[in-house]
């Protein structure tokens, strides 16, 4: 404890200017022999000055204790006058310094070097009224014994300290001191000089700490009179299930919770191990005061598994009609797809037929492989996960993985953590109510794997048929079987399934709509749909097919026909207002009126070249959101080497590369000199620069483009290509020749070009489109100059020296193929 004297300070020997400590959250006062600790810069030169000196320091308090580098304004103007009488520096560079407090001082101006400096002026105190004083004097002493036999904590030094003080004022100082204070009322206290303003502050701050002594031992009083309440209540509560069992015989007559939650899970049916697990947690819960924080947790497990579906199944309607029916229904085109499903309902229905006369196990009826639905936004996957739920009478339930991180979304959290929860998959089964409804994994490709682990890791065990009959939710802790439910799973880029995972899938692929299916979706279900979601009836709007038409392609851009709905609830929504401010009772949109509702065009789609052009050849390519044409331009010039633009990548810049080794090696034949290629510089284009263009494909029409431009011959604008040239000719197979054919048939052409391979795809083309376009399958770069280029080969070799035997049969024949059972010509 601080010593104290009772000197009145010396003011001839007090030096007018001093070195300044600025200290943090801490008031002394006069009388004082105090400790102060140093570690700033500052605070440590002016120890250093003062011990240069008078050794006599101006101790004041910041006004805010987080500045680190306190100016002058940054102080109390009034703070304590010290003489410094032991200063050591420790090994960390601190500083520990013992001052004798002299007394209270004004610093009437503060200046800053190095550290703080302060002319400095004592405040002599003023005792005020004898009568007045003594009154005072009496009143503190009573309220600060008071406050001490009413529980108020300061130690037995401090306390006899205190009482010990003949000097009231002092006596206020240092009650000041030892409580704890805001830092400002002990600033206030500091600033009085007079001795009964002081002593009227402190007795203001004693009166305060009474107050919140007396508020402390009341709510202490009500805590404990709650504690002894629950007590008491628990020990009644388990006296009346005493006194219960006796009146019924023994019998138990609880009707609690716990009863409750006992009879659900007797009515469950569970197996003998899980059912002892179950028991065990209940036995707990019974055991425990209905209040605590365990009990809770335990009756939230508990409630959780009664309302799972332990031994609940809807019964299969494995009516392969109805279902084709409900497919059809819900969903125009799709055929492939349709087809898939209801062999998937039709092996199912076999095996629920055999296991009903005992032929296999009744477990391998659910066996099958776990579908998954690949294809762009837009065209159908979860819709028909629907239907397919629809068809077999079960419960459906959607589960949106995109974006999952966590093992636990799939696993659930152990009851240890709080807010513990099941996984995703058990809260889906929960929800649907059965334990055999159709559950879709949304988006499975767009898993994430973080800190927490790999959600995809813990789907092997969910979708592998041999293992999913017990699995274990971190939550439940107990075994659940999931081989009655029907996994469906949805991925918009099927690559990016982890390989392991793929593996117990398999992958049914949705492809993009073509225009006509897309018109008959918005005919059938898009614009009813969106004339009833926009408060019309059916009779107020009409959008002619020619308008849909126009709509499709020049407003939307996409596989599916998520923004073609979009925009028909925006030409509906237009409509509404007008006829809701009675501009019309009826409006019929057609094309030429779709510019007033949507505005300008977004797409305009290429169309084939008004005439032949020499060194421009048409090829195609296609994307997600579906199939079109492109232009490949070639220009000779004076100067060397060959020139690519239009964004292309690596593989694309390949096939012009070979493409151009190929008319090389052959310039003799078609009449193309050596000095004509190595004294020109070859410039290749592909318009549109600002879109990146990538792949083989377009080998076939660089090729054509080049020879074109070298010989002058120009190259059909009602022909389009696809296909992979080889250095040695040859026209290699390439992929997505749906889309292209669909694209190209948009833009005007009538001749398709294509690998002969890829003859097979052809089946997947629709009928009217096979019989209004003329297919031209090739092996060889020569099949296709013959039928790309006006004049055929041999327009070429007319140009050459004769040099080159043109093979018999050079002009590829028109495809022709069976469909329906008439032989239809795929021939304009």
């Amino acid at each position: 404890m601080p010593d104290s004297t009772d000197t009145t300070p010396d003011t001839t020997t007090i030096p007018a200017n001093v070195p300044v400590c600025p200290v943090r959250g801490s008031v002394i006062y006069p009388t004082m022999v105090q400790h102060i600790d140093a570690s700033r810069g500052l605070s440590i030169a002016a120890i250093d000055a003062a011990m240069a000196e008078e050794k006599t320091i101006l101790i004041v308090s910041q006004r805010d204790k987080d500045v680190d580098d306190p100016q002058g304004k940054d102080l109390y103007d009034v703070g304590t006058l010290c003489n410094v009488l032991r200063v050591r520096k420790n090994a960390d560079g601190t500083v520990q310094m013992l001052v004798s407090a002299i007394g209270r001082a004004k610093a009437t101006g503060y200046t800053r070097t190095e550290f703080l400096r302060a002319d400095v002026a004592l405040l002599a105190p003023e005792p005020g009224k004898a009568v007045e004083l003594t009154a005072l004097t009496r009143e503190l002493h009573e309220k600060f014994e008071s406050l001490i036999s009413g529980g108020k904590f300061l130690s037995s030094e401090a306390v006899q300290t205190i009482q010990g003080k003949e000097d009231v004022g002092e006596m206020a100082d240092f009650i000041a001191f030892n409580m704890d204070f805001r830092l400002e009322d002990k600033q206030a206290v500091l600033e009085l000089r007079r001795v009964t303003d002081r002593i009227r502050k402190v007795l203001t701050l004693l009166d305060g700490e009474a107050e919140v002594m007396s508020m402390q031992q009341k709510i202490r009083a009500q805590v404990k009179e709650e504690i002894d309440r629950n007590q008491r209540e628990y020990y009644l509560r388990e006296q009346m299930k005493v006194i219960q069992k006796e009146l019924h015989g023994g019998e138990d007559g609880e009707t609690d919770e716990t009863d409750e939650l006992k009879k659900k899970i007797e009515a469950l049916g569970l197996l003998p191990d899980v059912k002892k697990e179950i028991d065990r947690e209940l036995n707990r819960l019974s055991r425990m005061h209905p209040d605590a924080a365990e009990a809770s947790v335990i009756r939230t497990y508990l409630t959780t598994i009664t309302e799972l579906p332990w031994n609940v199944r809807s019964d299969d309607q494995l009516d392969i009609g109805l279902a084709a029916t409900v497919l059809d229904d819900d969903h125009y085109g799709l055929e492939k797809v349709k087809d898939r499903v209801l062999e998937f309902l039709a092996v199912r229905r076999l095996r629920k037929e055999r296991a009903e006369r005992g032929e296999i196990d009744a477990a391998e009826v659910n066996k099958g492989p776990i579908l998954v639905f690949t294809g762009p936004p837009g065209v159908g996957k979860t819709s028909i996960a629907q239907s397919i739920a629809k068809s077999l009478g079960r419960k459906y339930v959607r589960i949106a993985l995109g974006g999952a991180r966590d093992e636990s979304d799939i696993r659930g959290h152990r009851r240890t953590y709080i807010g513990a929860m099941p996984g995703r998959i058990i809260q889906g089964i929960r929800t649907a109510g059965t334990k055999n409804p159709v559950v879709l994994l949304d988006e499975v490709d767009k898993l994430g794997s973080g800190m927490q682990g790999d959600p995809s890791a813990a789907l092997l065990e969910v979708l592998d048929p041999a293992q999913n009959g017990n699995f274990t939710d971190h939550y439940l802790g107990v075994p659940f079987d999931l081989s009655e439910v029907m996994f469906i799973a949805t991925a918009n880029y099927p690559e990016q399934i982890p390989p392991a995972l793929m593996d117990r899938m398999e992958v049914i692929d949705f492809s993009s709509y073509i225009e006509q299916e897309k018109l008959e979706i918005a005919k059938r279900y898009l614009l009813p749909r969106q004339i009833g979601q926009n408060g019309l009836k059916p009779n107020q709007i009409a959008i002619t097919d020619s308008a849909l038409e126009k709509l499709i392609s020049h407003y939307t851009r996409e596989a599916g026909v998520r923004n073609l709905e979009r925009e028909i609830g925006t030409v509906a929504r237009k409509v509404a207002r007008r006829v809701a401010s009675s501009e019309v009772k009826r409006a019929k949109v057609t094309d030429k009126e779709l510019d007033r509702y949507l505005g300008q065009a977004r797409y305009m789609p290429e169309h084939e070249n008004r005439e032949d052009m020499v060194g421009v050849a048409t090829g195609m390519f296609y994307t997600p959101v579906g199939g079109d044409i492109l232009f490949i331009e070639t220009s000779v010039s004076p100067g060397r080497g060959m020139l690519l633009t239009g964004q292309l990548g690596d593989v694309m810049k390949e096939s012009a590369r070979a493409a151009l080794t190929y008319a090389k090696t052959n310039g003799d034949r078609f009449g193309i000199s050596k000095e004509r290629i190595d004294e020109s510089e070859i410039h290749i284009h592909v318009p549109a620069g600002g879109i990146p263009k990538e792949g083989p494909s377009a080998g076939g029409a660089m090729l054509t483009s080049i020879i074109s431009a070298l010989t002058g011959i120009p190259a059909r604008k009602d022909v389009a290509m696809t296909g992979e040239i080889t250095l040695t000719g040859r026209y290699l197979p390439i992929g997505g020749l749906k889309e292209k054919v669909l694209g190209a048939r948009r833009a005007g052409i009538t001749h398709i070009i294509m690998p002969k391979a890829n003859e097979g795809d052809l089946r997947d083309i629709p009928q009217h489109l096979l019989s209004s376009m003329t297919f031209h399958p090739a092996e060889t770069a020569d099949q296709v100059l013959d039928v790309a280029l006006v004049g055929g080969l041999k327009a070429l070799e007319a140009r050459g020296n004769g040099g080159g035997s043109v093979a018999p049969e050079t002009k590829p024949k028109p495809s022709r193929r069976k469909r329906g059972g008439d032989e239809a010509v795929a021939t304009a």
